[in-house]
């Protein structure tokens, strides 16, 4: 076996051995890493080139950390150690590799990225760009759009533009922006657009080729915005107070990926989970060893899987989360579904809801939940808004009866992905979360609504836009804001939806899209999206759990081999499939031998 160190031969102590344990990041979030190493100095020239005076302060003030090579026949890493203890005699280090040693780097701890300069729109002059052009994304590369939105404290619809009927028999119309309401514009940057930005923002390269190639995520758009009437057109602006490392632990569970960081060569790399793990070839353990066969342990301990936790998006305080997520409703009401099974089959049977003369009659579906099979999502029938159908007067008894125009509201699309419906299940929360999309006056349609806290807990939570005369540059906000714990953020968590420019907008106002099911406003039809933010829907890739295992039935194996399998792969052992948690090797001066430990679960599904 061969160490290197700085690219320089390293010895280890004679007679001694370590441990290297190779873990499944979907278990821990870790890759790679050894126990304590331990090399001599004392008489050994070599390691003393290396590690250099035990009094250097650098070793005296913190980390150390050298570049480091590991090989063994067949089994070679690279990656880094760094200095646990030292003293005249020895050093003793911890070797670690992969993304073990990315969660050991501390470059992005202090960096936020709503103080990055993540760049500003093309313009914010509405005389600039028509509505058209501001609406459609760059396909080759989408940077950002300026579509309508409601500034919940306000009211005030931002972005507004009027619809123009050019030929009402073809069916032609275009936008005009609305110059009374609309003084500039404000603009929602694409997320991978800004995920670009940060990356370039701290110096490094990126290739997200693979996230470029998936449609589906390339027009997901951020809806962070912030009123034109503020004048803070930076993207950054609108963002929350996320250290990058944050960004892209939080990223990565949105998205359902891998990013992998190269601190030495400043890259950083995006991969789909479901597909890496696909792409694994399994592994057949034939030599288990006999005498050690296997210990099954029920633990009180939770399994760390990722896949056995519950996912659910963070809780949202705005008017639609309460149809957005209810898992608890869907349990309790059970009872009144009526189930279809087909979407079809459900609007064609409730169609005449899509107008409600607001009487209760006896069997009326009006008050249950409603259930489509092949889409696996539920409904209720929600009233928008009323008119006066009729005025009676009865014997001096004057009745107004109402006509209700309803919508076929979609319930619980973004309900959580429940695996362990218990009291004590693990919980991990997603803070991209699906956008406020609701229903304004009939002429503009549905549109996107934002409600944003003020900055630095100042008193302004609340005010119009109007009531900000007098605007500071960010370096006065932060200077005027000292040095403090609280966070200086508009948003605390990023509002996404989809937008590809492609929608039909039936002359009312564009809106970034968070369903996946598009109904008429008349009921008489409907679409699937080409996209999902859902992740209770097991048709869907973000939904669909890549293995289900026992994770109370921890099991141990001991096995000989010449390397070590890749733990992220299926095993099959003994005729069962198992997810490997980790592999522990031991290796001595010779090498490593070739009696491996791994902890495995099986598969259940």
């Amino acid at each position: 076996m061969e160490i290197y160190i700085n690219k320089k031969r390293a010895y280890l102590k004679k007679g001694t051995s370590f441990e290297y344990v190779s873990e499944n990041r979907m278990f821990s979030g870790s890759d790679g890493y050894t126990l304590s190493i331990t090399f001599p100095l004392r008489g050994c020239k070599q390691n003393l080139e290396i590690f250099g005076n035990i009094n250097r302060m650098d070793v005296i003030a913190g980390k150390v950390i050298f570049d480091c090579e590991i090989r063994d026949r067949s089994f070679y890493k690279f990656g880094s150690v760094t200095i646990t203890e030292i003293n005249e005699c020895e050093v003793k280090v911890q070797f670690l590799e992969g993304r073990s040693e990315q969660n050991f780097d501390e470059t992005f701890d202090k960096v936020y990225i709503n103080e990055l300069d993540l760049g500003s729109p093309p313009t914010t002059s509405r005389s600039a760009i028509n509505p058209s052009e501001a609406w459609q994304p760059n396909h080759s590369n989408p940077v950002c759009v300026a579509l309508p939105w409601v500034n919940d404290y306000s009211g005030n619809i931002q972005n507004l533009a009027e619809c123009v009927v050019d030929n009402a028999s073809q069916g032609r119309y275009h936008y005009e922006w609305n110059t009374a309401k609309t003084s500039g514009l404000s603009w929602q940057p694409y997320l991978i657009y800004i995920t670009k930005k940060i990356c370039e923002a701290v110096g490094y390269a990126y290739d997200f080729s693979k996230w470029e190639a998936s449609e589906e995520y390339k027009y997901l758009l951020i809806c962070n915005t912030l009123p034109f009437a503020w004048y803070m057109p930076g993207f950054a602006n609108a963002l929350p107070h996320w250290t990058v490392e944050e960004y892209f632990e939080k990223l990565e569970l949105f998205l359902g990926g891998e990013f992998d960081f190269d601190h030495r060569g400043k890259t950083i790399s995006f991969a789909f989970t479901q597909s890496e793990l696909a792409s694994k070839v399994p592994v057949l353990l034939e030599k288990v060893v006999s005498e050690h066969s296997t210990e099954v342990t029920v633990e009180n301990d939770k399994c760390d899987y990722i896949e056995s936790k519950n996912l659910v998006y963070k809780d949202c305080d705005n008017e639609m989360w309460k149809f957005y997520s209810c898992d608890w409703f869907i349990k309790g009401w059970q009872n009144n579904v009526v189930r279809y099974d087909s979407m079809r089959e459900l609007l064609a049977d409730n169609r005449g809801y899509a107008n409600w003369d607001g009487q209760n009659h006896r069997n009326n579906q009006i008050d249950k939940l409603l259930y489509a099979a092949d889409c696996d999502a539920y409904f209720i029938v929600r009233p928008l808004s009323r008119t006066i159908s009729s005025i009676t007067n009865i014997g001096g008894t004057v009745r107004i009866h109402f006509n209700y125009k309803c919508r076929l509201q979609p319930v619980n699309l973004f309900g959580g992905r429940i695996v362990d419906d218990s009291e004590e299940a693990d919980e991990q929360e997603i803070e991209f979360v699906p956008a406020w999309i609701d229903d304004t006056e009939a002429k503009y349609g549905r549109v996107l609504f934002l409600s944003f806290a003020s900055y630095d807990e100042d008193s302004t939570t609340g005010e119009d836009e109007s009531a900000y005369p007098f605007s500071q540059t960010r370096s006065v906000q932060t200077l005027t804001a000292g040095e403090k714990d609280k966070k200086t953020e508009y948003y605390d968590r990023i509002y996404v939806g989809f937008w590809d420019g492609s929608q039909n907008t039936f002359q009312k106002l564009p809106h970034p899209d968070v369903e996946d099911i598009s109904i008429m406003e008349d009921w008489s039809n409907f679409n699937y999206l080409h996209f999902s933010l859902r992740i209770n829907n097991g048709q869907s890739r973000r939904s669909k759990i890549i293995h289900n295992i026992e994770p109370k039935m921890k099991t141990t194996f001991k096995f000989l081999a010449d390397t070590i399998p890749d733990v992220r792969a299926v095993f099959y052992i003994k005729g069962k499939r198992y997810i490997c948690e980790k592999i522990t090797a031991t290796f001595t001066e010779n090498g490593m031998s070739q009696l491996l430990k791994g902890v495995f679960y099986p598969i259940t599904d």
